[in-house]
């Protein structure tokens, strides 16, 4: 007979591998199915703001396992970028890290607690049936309860059968590159998030260096076509001409990655509750409205889902208690996720005109603020 976990995590994800850590210390018999996905969040260096690393519920010595880099001040840059305002924090503001490292870190963590991890060489089939759930793939694996921690919303509740609202960020696409830095290079830009205005509205721009790596990218919401790299391509140009990045990058050892993050798509899904199944990570849509940044609300995500499964293992009436995760991530995420009440794209212009809103506007930028 097949054994049947505690619960079984889809998605060998940060979100997904937090979920299982977090239960596996709870003595639960966890695993993760590693299974391909369509990429909606970013597979290259990432930035969160701070109190992501060393959370609750995370594995101690997560930062330093993981290389992230602490940085303590925001630079923006005009659409000329003849311009620059900047915030500066005393304490930190936030963390890069490099997405394969983090995985890495999580990953052995979990191996240490006992958690173990299926490949699978397509997309499993989910089966939910009353006292159990099945991934049915390359591997089949069974559980008590599922949490479901990658791929895009609209795929998931496809699979499930469940409802979803028509969703106004569904067009919001990232285009980033990786770059090796010289040393030199990468001393000068660490510990900087810089934010570059573009010449389209609905476009933002980003850089900064983690470690011995500068990462770019551009974030647009429009509609229009296409992967935005002829826009990333151009900001790579117009900052090497200002002499804000390396002329000579090795942009012939670069990383390119192309990616949808699911923004705002939380606070328009009916449900994250399926039978004996939540929906966490970007599977639920937890990412910010503003930039697509996933990796803090679907690790957030994800803990909050380990623990009301943890619970729902010990009730009688399991799909009652796992019907508690709606309240739960609303009242804890919500804030976060909502686009702040000015728009930061138009905002953005003003800030090199009055300083004096710099503070609030970096503050709705990392953490959702309102202005």
């Amino acid at each position: 007979m097949a054994r049947t976990h505690d619960v079984v995590v889809l998605g060998a994800t940060p979100a997904g591998f937090a979920a299982a850590y977090y239960l596996a210390r709870q003595k639960l018999d966890v695993s993760v199915m590693d299974a391909p996905a369509p990429c909606v969040e970013c597979p290259l260096s990432d930035w969160s703001p701070k109190g992501l690393i060393g959370v609750a519920g995370l594995p101690p010595g997560l930062g330093k396992r993981s290389g992230a880099a602490a940085f303590s001040r925001v630079c923006y840059h005009s659409v000329q970028l003849n311009q620059q305002v900047e915030h500066r924090s005393r304490g930190t503001l936030g963390h890069f890290v490099r997405a394969g490292q983090l995985v890495q870190a999580l990953r052995s963590a979990c191996r240490a607690a006992g958690v173990r991890t299926y490949a699978g060489a397509t997309s499993p089939a989910i089966r939910l049936e009353e006292d159990h759930v099945e991934l049915i793939g390359s591997n089949h694996l069974t559980g008590r309860l599922l949490i479901v921690a990658q791929s895009r919303p609209n795929d998931v509740l496809g699979e499930l059968a469940m409802p979803l609202r028509t969703v106004p960020n569904a067009t919001l696409v990232a285009a980033g590159v990786d770059v090796p830095l010289r040393a030199r290079s990468a001393r000068s830009l660490a510990g900087a998030l810089h934010v570059v205005e573009l010449p389209e509205r609905s476009e933002l721009g980003a850089f900064f260096a983690v470690r011995d790596m500068l990462h770019l990218r551009v974030i647009s919401n429009s509609p229009a076509s296409g992967t935005r790299a002829a826009e990333l391509s151009s900001m790579v140009a117009r900052l090497q001409q200002a002499r804000l990045i390396p002329a000579d990058l090795a942009l012939g050892r670069a990383t390119g990655a192309v990616w949808r993050p699911p923004a705002g798509v939380a606070l328009e899904l009916e449900t994250h509750v399926a039978k004996r199944c939540l929906l966490a990570g970007t599977a639920g849509g937890f990412a910010e409205s503003i930039t697509g940044q996933a990796l803090a609300p679907s690790v957030r995500s994800a803990l909050l889902a380990a623990k009301v499964a943890a619970e729902a293992l010990k009730a009688r009436d399991v799909q009652g208690e796992l019907m508690k995760f709606k309240t739960v991530w609303r009242r804890s995420l919500a804030d976060s996720l909502r686009p702040p009440n000015t728009s930061l794209h138009m905002l953005l212009p003003l800030l090199f005109v009055n300083e004096r809103i710099v503070a609030k506007f970096t503050r709705a930028l990392l953490y959702g603020e309102n202005i």
